[in-house]
């Protein structure tokens, strides 16, 4: 038989002695846009467990225990299941347990294992192990848990130099068992990056079939949240593989190594770290108290779409605690207000209800049939009714305007008393059409997962007197990364860009060869559709918003002394937080052709708050892109040249 299956035997007597170890490399690195160390590594010795095929629980068992001699590990984690099945596996215990329970004796049948562990499980204080028996079942337990050749960590830290020689010498005793190198994250320039950049951890349980068809193993750690997460795949790196022979006769170990890795790639950010840290300053600075729920503020390039700084502040209205949350920018949504009244009156231009030179309209309260009577912020009582023309309305904000242009692209004149019957609920389709061309209530596509596009409002005949409440931003919610796309979309003339946080992918060279670099291209994901005439009705009514002389400028007076030439938008959505009439004050700003664009949103502002947080954090913000983003020359110079 020898003879005649010689290679079946040899493969067999191979398989019992050589395993595939894959040890754990480098995760790619994070890098700001001046080439600053966000996320980098923090190298320690571990010991590992790479499970061999065909390997029984008894062979297990002895490992551990004879690991469990040398190294001590947290038993916090060790589950009764394991519990029980490390305490049968030793014959004479296992007996003890058979008679107690009254089962027949039969420890290699499954029906007594199963009875053996559920009642050890059920009556855990009548079997006691030792400190070092429960230190050596958490070790059975790491390696239980471990996929046919998949590699476990039994100890990550503090692994002493005593228990790495111990390891060493008795290497070839404890089959599967070996010394490595486990990587955890660290932050060089502090922790506050991490509610943008993510974080990682253990391969989580709705994802764990997937990864592990995917060649990782239970423990290995892997992208959990935004960056960390959406780009897995570049940052994971490639395992170094090596195979280990024992020789049976000798108990000598050998290892090959058969791949021997590649680290992670670095991501190069958009971002700059300085400028992150200062933009949140100035939202914290400027947190409003009551019953605000934070701050968060957007800077974009409008030309490629790569994110300058992205900061959220949550604040807990009950305490006043304010916690880092930068993702709420994408995955948060609110009613932002009047910043909607560009795109709906570009709407109303590109379908002709009103034209770049015949747009004047009266501002005046609008008063439907059977409805609250709704107006501008200035003229509730109808004593101020004011001729306007597109850029005036935006100068002053005035809901009557866009609300009678609602009217108009749904085929109706206003007029005091009218009623909405022949109102299509079409129209709610018109507008949002027109919001979703700049990039509101749409997702925008940042390179982060977990993006919400917002809620849409119903849109049945019921509901058509809405449609007023939607032409000035108070029906449906967006988000203020869409907020900040949207003006970025103003900004450059009528392209909406894909944003994005990552602007290269840099994969390390091998022996001293240059790190290659996959740029991040910029991408266009649609366009206005404007004529240069109504883009011009639009950025010279923002530039009245924060430059014009109307006693009703809505700007307030502090962007004007920028030096700068920004033009803005503001917005106040009325809301309500835990049952007080509270405000969304939100602000959209840019410099025509310029690099930048700056969304600002602070939700649930007390009611009758007078100190304009989003037009000081926004004026704020800018002379901050000119100390680290951008010099006033080349801001100034944008201007002058048409996109």
């Amino acid at each position: 038989m020898q003879i005649t299956h010689h290679t079946l035997y040899e493969d067999a007597v191979s398989s019992n002695t050589t395993s595939i170890q894959e040890e754990n490399v480098q995760r790619g690195e994070i890098f700001d846009s001046q080439g600053k160390l966000l996320v980098s590594n923090s190298g320690t010795h571990s010991i590992q467990y790479t499970k061999p095929q065909n390997v029984t629980n008894e062979q297990m068992y002895s490992v551990a225990n004879n690991v469990g001699k040398f190294v001590k590990i947290s038993t916090d984690q060790l589950s009764t299941g394991n519990y029980a099945a490390y305490y049968i596996l030793d014959s004479s215990r296992a007996k003890d347990v058979a008679k107690k329970a009254k089962l027949q004796y039969a420890p290699t049948t499954d029906v007594f294992v199963n009875k053996a562990k559920a009642y050890v499980a059920d009556h855990k204080d009548e079997f006691p192990l030792t400190a070092k028996q429960e230190n050596a079942a958490m070790i059975f337990q790491k390696m239980a848990n471990a996929y046919s050749l998949s590699t476990v960590q039994i100890k990550t830290s503090d692994v002493s130099d005593e228990e790495i020689a111990a390891i060493g010498e008795r290497q070839s005793t404890m089959p599967g068992i070996n010394v490595g190198m486990y990587y955890t994250r660290s932050y060089p320039a502090g922790d506050g990056i991490k509610s943008l950049v993510g974080t990682e951890g253990k391969v989580p349980d709705d994802s764990l079939n997937q990864l592990l068809s995917e060649g990782y193993s239970r423990d290995d750690m892997v992208g959990t949240s935004f960056l960390e997460k959406e780009y897995e795949a570049q940052l994971k790196g490639a395992k170094r593989r090596v195979q280990i022979t024992t020789d049976p006769k000798t108990d000598e170990t050998k290892s090959k190594v058969l791949y021997k890795g590649k680290v992670g790639s670095n991501l190069i950010l958009t971002l700059n770290s300085k400028f992150q840290d200062d933009v949140r300053q100035i939202i914290t600075s400027n947190m409003p108290t009551g019953p605000a729920t934070g701050g968060y503020a957007v800077v974009l390039n409008p030309k490629t779409g790569g994110v300058y700084a992205m900061v959220g502040v949550d604040r807990n209205n009950q305490n006043g605690q304010l916690t880092d949350n930068d993702a709420a920018n994408v995955n948060k949504a609110q009613v932002m207000g009047s910043v909607v009244k560009p795109a709906m009156i570009t709407t109303a231009m590109m379908r002709g209800v009103i034209t770049p030179s015949n747009n004047t309209l009266t501002d005046q309260p609008i008063k439907i049939a059977g409805t609250a009577s709704k107006s501008s912020w200035f003229n509730s009582d109808g004593n101020h009714n004011t001729a306007l023309t597109a850029p005036e309305a935006l100068e002053v904000s005035s809901n009557s305007y866009v609300m009678q242009l609602m009217l108009k692209m749904g085929g109706l004149n206003y007029s005091p008393g009218m009623g909405l019957s022949g109102l299509n609920t079409s129209i709610f389709g018109i507008m949002r059409n027109g919001l979703a061309r700049f990039g509101m209530g749409v997702k925008t596509g940042i390179d982060l997962p977990g993006e919400l596009s917002g809620l849409k409002g119903p849109t049945t005949a019921s509901d058509i007197g809405l449609a007023l409440d939607e032409s000035f931003g108070q029906y449906d919610t967006f988000t203020t990364i869409q907020l900040a796309q949207y003006v970025s979309t103003i900004a450059n003339g009528g392209y909406r860009i894909q944003p994005h946080l990552v602007e290269a992918i840099q994969q390390p060279g091998t022996n001293g060869a240059k790190s290659t670099l996959e740029s991040i291209p910029t991408k266009v994901l649609g366009t206005v559709g404007w004529t240069e005439a109504e883009r011009n009705i639009i950025w010279s009514g923002m530039n009245l918003v924060s430059h014009g002389t109307s006693p009703y400028v809505t700007g307030g007076s502090k962007i004007k002394t920028l030096p700068v030439n920004v033009s803005m938008k503001t917005g106040t959505a009325e809301t309500f937080t835990n049952g007080a009439s509270t405000t969304a004050n939100t602000a959209i700003s840019f410099v025509p052709n310029s690099n930048v664009a700056v969304a600002v949103v602070y939700p649930d502002v007390a009611a009758g708050n007078t100190s304009d947080p989003n037009i000081t954090a926004t004026y704020q913000i800018w002379q901050k892109v000119l100390d680290d983003i951008e010099d006033k020359d080349a801001l100034n110079a944008s201007t002058n040249t048409n996109s």
